[in-house]
This record gives structure tokens, C-alpha cells and sequence, in this order.
């Protein structure tokens, strides 16, 4: 009866930890089948999208051609991944695209993870679930960007920092340290990590004891040594990519506008989506409630130095709304958590469900967007479209002049040139200008280029050539339709043959 009586006993002490063993599995299995089948159907929708690549994509796709460990816009590791990329499936346009979804389904992995370590299963699943349908996430989906890299390493050193929190661990400390450089060598706007761990401190006792132990000097000395290389290219680039970041700020001229403080802060419902974006807001406000545990707190000081200096500079000059971009991360699994707690379904379903009506637009759209028209509006997707057309108008243009040489001063019509040309003899060269001297300097057009040029600018006249070249000869303006429909509208190119280079070519004067 004794024995019997026990083995009873641990049979009932045996159940519940079963039974969270399983709601743990069932929710990890449930995560990685939804998160792994959105990223197939992105896969999928890519390989049907008929949407041109964008002068950006095109710009990190010729970077991709010439590995380097820095470049003059952005930092080098979007171009790395995507030269990797197409080691695999080539340079189509889907395949150029491909990291996308590929990184956003890690990316809500790594959320889950963080979701579960800080509170249970199921607010990892809900925030894994939030973060792959947010509605910036499905828009980012489609491109390739730095945003892309950049928040999977984002989330993955808020992992590896909660981690930390836990226990010292070197491990940890490395993944951390890791995550922060290869996040810093996808975009700049890593640095806010260091912002959040300062308020987290203010926030968090445990937040506080952790910048006193080694292994956390650790990972800040593990990724300074993997930004390093980049900073040190900088330096022999007269800090090219620092001054370019800094001028889309410094160069603006400022006219404070609070108006556009609040539009930008308006714009993070349409980023994060309404129902993550709300919360987020209402809890920030809330952050000295007793209602709120202390890992509430930490993910707060995570979303907040993004959006608190975004707001700022957006209140002084023009700020993108995808600038604050970071926020997501932490954002969504506070309101994961929050809604969770409160047993708010309804809202978690809610924000997923707009998501999802989101991805089926945008994947409709991609497939036939070179027959789109509204009233009003025209083509939706006029910024996007028209590319493809404009780089064969112009190696038409080249072959019919003999050209052995296609240049342009336009940085995108450059980088569109040298994608979509890029099975073709002719070379694509881009003319230096007076406003970026130091701009593809390998690829820059010199005295030795082939001749004759094509020089193919949107100006439909170019007397300040004939400076630098002895023969300019129009050759006419050719049209870029956007789109195949008839009332679409389209782009005016011109053309003009040039030989005979008198010296050296100086960078140009635009137009």
C-alpha cells in the first residue's frame, strides 16, 4: 500500500511537468510550421513577382560584384549576403531578393526564443507569430534591404543579452558580442543597442550587476573586433560611408516642425502595425506602473532610444519611417506578453489578421504590377517599375551607336544599368559627380574607358560635355514605360555619343 501510495504520488508530480513539456513542444512545432511555411509562400511569391528591381536592390547587387569590407552608402554585409546568395540561385530578380523572407523567418524564431525565455511558450509563439506579419516586416519581405540583416542580429544580441541576464556565460557574452558587430556591418542603427542597455540598467537591478562582470566587457570587446575591418576602411576612405550617414541628417536644412514628429510617430502604426504600435505606446507611458514586471521594463529600454531620436531628428529635418525600424523587435514581444497576460486574444488574432490580408494584397499586386491602374493614383507601383525597360531602351541605344561604353551621372540609373545589363559586352560605367566625387570609384569612368560613350542622362541637353569630350553627338530620347499598359505613364531618357576624351574626366556638374 506504501509503495503503491508513492508511485502515485510521483506519478502525479510527474504530470504537470509532462504536460508543460508538451504545450513547450506543441508550441515550438506550431511556431517553426507557420514561420517556415511564410517564408515558402514568400519564396514562392518572389519567384511570380514582376516588380523591377529598385535602384537600392540594384545598388547592393553591384556592391555584391565587388566585395569589399565597406562601401560608400552602407556598410559591407548585405552585399556579402548577397553574393552568397547568388552562388546559389543566381542573380534573378527573386533571387537577389531571396534573404529576405529567409532572414525575417529566422528573425521570428529568434523572437520566439526571446518571448520564452523572458516569460512563457506561448508569448513566444504569439510574438513570433506578430513579427512575421507585421506589416513592415511583409512589406520588407518582398525587398532585399539593410533593414533585413539588421533586425535579425538586432533580435538575436536581445536574446543572447537576456541570456545574459540569467547567469554569466561566455558563451552568451560571445554570441552577443558577435551579433552586435555583423549587426553594425548591416546597418548603423545597431548602435541603439547600447542606448537600451544603459536604460535597461536604470530599469533593472540585474540589468545593472551585469555591467560590472567580465563576460559583458567580453562581448563589447568581441564586437568591436568584428566592426573593426570596417571602421578601419572608413579610415582609408576618408570615413566615406560615417560622413554619407550623417549627411542624410546634417545635410538637411533644419525647419523644426512638431507636426512632423508626430506624422513620423503616426507612420510606426503602419511599420509595427496598430495593435503592436498601441501597445507599445500605452506601456511606454505606463513604464513606472507597479502593474509592469521588470522584463517589461527591459524590452521598453529596448524600443525606446530608436524612437525617442528618430522623433527628435524627424521634428528637425526629414526622417524615413523605417528608421527606427529596431523598436519592432522588443516592441512586439512586450506586446505579445501584455496581451497574453491580460488573455487579449482577440487583439493578438486581430494584428495577425491584418497582416495576413497585408501579404495577400502585396503578393497580388507583385504578380501583376506592370498591369496595375487605379483612379486617382495611376500605377501603385510606379517607383518600381519601368527599370528593366529603361536598361534595354539604353543597350539598344548602345548597340545601334556602337557604344562600348554606357555611362550616367545618376547613381540609380547606374546601379539599374549595371544589373539589368549585366549579361551584355558593353561596360557600365558611372560619371563622377561634383556632389560624390568618391563614389564607385572602380567603376568610375576615366580617359582610358572604351570608346565611343553613351552617356544617358535625363538632361536633354549637355553642352558642359563637350568640355571633357571632343565629339558629342545627340542621339535622340528614348522612353521608359511603367508598365504594359497603353495609358501608362513612363520615363525620357537621352542619349549622346561621346569620343574623344581630352584629358583626364573631372567629376561632372549635374544638370
Amino acid at each position: 500500500m506504501a509503495l503503491s501510495s508513492v508511485a502515485g504520488t510521483d506519478q502525479a508530480l510527474a504530470w504537470p511537468q509532462r504536460r508543460a513539456r508538451d504545450t513547450q513542444s506543441s508550441c515550438l512545432l506550431a511556431t517553426v510550421a507557420v514561420v517556415v511555411g511564410l517564408a515558402l509562400l514568400r519564396l514562392v511569391a518572389l519567384r511570380f513577382s514582376v516588380v523591377d528591381l529598385y535602384a537600392d536592390e540594384a545598388q547592393y547587387w553591384s556592391w555584391s560584384r565587388d566585395l569589399a569590407l565597406g562601401y560608400y552608402t552602407k556598410p559591407p554585409l548585405l552585399a556579402w549576403i548577397i553574393a552568397a546568395s547568388g552562388h546559389v540561385c543566381g542573380s534573378a530578380e527573386w533571387c537577389v531578393r531571396a534573404p529576405a523572407p529567409l532572414l525575417y523567418a529566422a528573425t521570428s524564431l529568434v523572437v520566439y526564443a526571446i518571448g520564452r525565455q523572458l516569460y512563457d511558450e506561448r508569448t513566444g509563439f504569439w510574438a513570433a507569430l506578430m513579427t512575421s506579419l507585421a506589416t513592415g516586416v511583409v512589406f520588407s519581405a518582398r525587398i532585399i534591404s539593410t533593414d533585413v540583416p539588421l533586425l535579425f542580429f538586432w533580435a538575436l544580441a536581445l536574446w543572447a543579452y537576456v541570456n545574459l541576464l540569467a547567469g554569466p556565460s561566455r558563451r552568451w557574452a560571445a554570441v552577443l558580442g558577435v551579433s552586435i558587430g555583423l549587426g553594425l556591418l548591416a546597418k548603423y542603427a545597431m548602435i541603439y543597442l547600447l542606448p537600451g542597455m544603459a536604460l535597461a540598467a536604470l530599469f533593472s537591478k540585474r540589468a545593472r550587476l551585469l555591467g560590472s562582470r567580465s563576460d559583458f566587457w567580453l562581448a563589447l570587446a568581441v564586437a568591436a573586433l568584428v566592426v573593426a575591418p570596417n571602421i578601419a576602411w572608413n579610415a582609408a576612405n576618408s570615413f566615406a560611408t560615417f560622413h554619407h550617414t550623417g549627411g542624410l541628417i546634417v545635410g538637411e536644412p533644419v525647419h523644426p516642425d512638431l507636426m512632423r514628429g508626430l506624422n513620423f510617430l503616426a507612420a510606426q502604426f503602419a511599420v509595427f502595425g496598430p495593435v503592436v504600435c498601441a501597445v507599445m505606446f500605452i506601456e511606454t507611458f505606463r513604464v513606472g506602473s507597479p502593474a509592469l514586471r521588470e522584463e517589461d521594463r527591459i524590452l521598453i529600454a529596448f524600443l525606446v532610444p530608436a524612437l525617442a531620436v528618430v522623433t527628435g531628428f524627424a521634428v528637425a529635418v526629414k526622417a524615413y519611417d523605417n528608421w527606427a525600424a529596431v523598436s519592432v523587435i522588443s516592441g512586439v514581444v512586450l506586446a505579445a506578453a501584455i496581451l497574453s497576460r491580460r488573455d487579449a486574444v482577440g487583439w493578438m488574432r486581430l494584428s495577425i489578421a491584418i497582416g495576413i490580408v497585408a501579404q495577400m494584397v502585396l503578393i497580388a499586386g507583385d504578380s501583376v504590377a506592370d498591369r496595375l491602374w487605379l483612379p486617382s493614383v495611376g500605377n501603385p507601383y510606379h517607383r518600381t517599375m519601368g527599370w528593366r525597360a529603361f536598361a534595354e531602351g539604353a543597350g539598344a541605344m548602345a548597340q545601334q551607336a556602337g557604344a562600348r561604353t554606357i555611362a550616367t551621372e545618376s547613381r540609380s540609373d547606374y546601379a539599374t544599368l549595371r544589373y539589368y545589363l549585366r549579361d551584355r559586352p558593353v561596360q557600365v560605367l558611372w560619371w563622377r559627380t561634383a556632389e560624390l566625387p568618391d563614389f564607385e570609384l572602380k567603376r568610375a569612368l576615366t580617359q582610358a574607358s572604351p570608346e565611343p560613350v553613351l552617356f544617358v542622362t535625363g538632361c536633354p541637353a549637355v553642352d558642359y560635355v563637350r568640355s571633357v569630350y571632343a565629339e558629342v553627338t545627340p542621339l535622340g530620347p528614348f522612353a521608359s514605360p511603367i508598365g504594359s499598359l497603353p495609358r501608362g505613364d513612363e520615363r525620357v531618357f537621352y542619349g549622346f555619343r561621346l569620343r574623344g576624351a581630352r584629358g583626364p574626366v573631372p567629376p561632372l556638374a549635374r544638370c
